[in-house]
């Protein structure tokens, strides 16, 4: 694991690599009701104000702040119920489950049983710890970057790189701030991605083009070796330039099956153009 140190220029050589607009954000859960790393604000106590969770996100991203959110903090439901910091029972089940933008109710509350992410892990928490990767006083578990498309496909080319699997994705369209954070929390995924809900659109005003993604704390190396590398073969966001050149060059393996193929072949390039 590296040191805190070592994440801060971590934090800001992603975002040097791919341009980003916003910071990428370092999440620490939290099991000690007395624990707020240095740095760090609690709304409710500091400022008497409870943002959504997506909110808080947007304010450490876009205004570089760093705060705890605790179950106090909370406006939004979703998140107190996916880290079990509101518990739910069985007729609350049947009746958030039962309107969770699916159409008729028993299926809505069926598809809720069977995927609503819940935090899993023996010790409760009492919340979790969130700021820019670049600034952070902590080492995070996991580390969440909003970004366009182009960007995302450098991180997952780098994912695929160093570690020869397609990253993990949570497409759902309610849940944004849990539907990627909580399987990576959990250890399903080392990487997972998935797009801005309706409510982080409207409320915490993400971008029409934005996508999240988010990789454990201990895979850091993995990722940002091989955005360095894929970055250093031409193939990162501020190396690759749209250039419609027809019959372009092309690596030695095109050259190798086009000639067994009886078909054209042409000028070759390296990972060093």
């Amino acid at each position: 694991m590296y040191t805190v140190a070592e994440f801060n220029e971590i934090g800001k050589e992603i975002e040097d690599l791919l341009y980003l607009r916003s910071a990428p954000i370092a999440i620490k859960v939290l099991y000690d009701e007395n624990e707020v790393p240095e740095g760090c604000y609690v709304p409710s106590k500091d400022r008497d104000e409870r943002p959504a969770l997506c909110q808080a996100f947007a304010q450490v991203r876009r205004n570089r702040r760093s705060m705890v959110m605790r179950k106090e903090d909370h406006w939004c439901l979703w998140p107190l119920i996916s880290f079990k910091l509101g518990p739910v029972d069985e007729d609350d089940i049947k009746y958030v489950g039962s309107g969770y933008f699916i159409k008729g109710r028993e299926a809505s509350e069926a598809y809720w049983r069977a995927n609503f992410p819940f935090i899993r892990e023996e010790k409760q928490n009492v919340g979790i710890a969130i700021a820019p990767l670049a600034s952070c006083t902590f080492q995070p578990d996991a580390v969440m970057v909003y970004c366009a498309p182009d960007q995302l496909r450098q991180l997952l080319m780098a994912v695929k790189y160093s570690t020869a699997k397609i990253a993990g994705s949570a497409m759902d369209t309610v849940g944004s701030c849990i539907n990627a954070l909580i399987p990576v929390l959990n250890g399903d995924q080392d990487f997972c991605m998935t797009i801005p809900d309706p409510g982080e659109y409207e409320r915490a005003l993400a971008g029409d083009n934005e996508m999240i993604f988010v990789f454990r704390g201990d895979k850091t190396d993995a990722l940002i070796e091989g955005m360095r590398d894929i970055n250093n073969m031409g193939f990162g966001y501020k190396k690759l330039a749209m250039d419609m050149n027809i019959e372009y060059p092309r690596a030695e393996f095109y050259n190798v099956m086009f000639a067994k193929w009886g078909l054209k072949t042409g000028e070759q390039w390296g990972f060093d153009r």
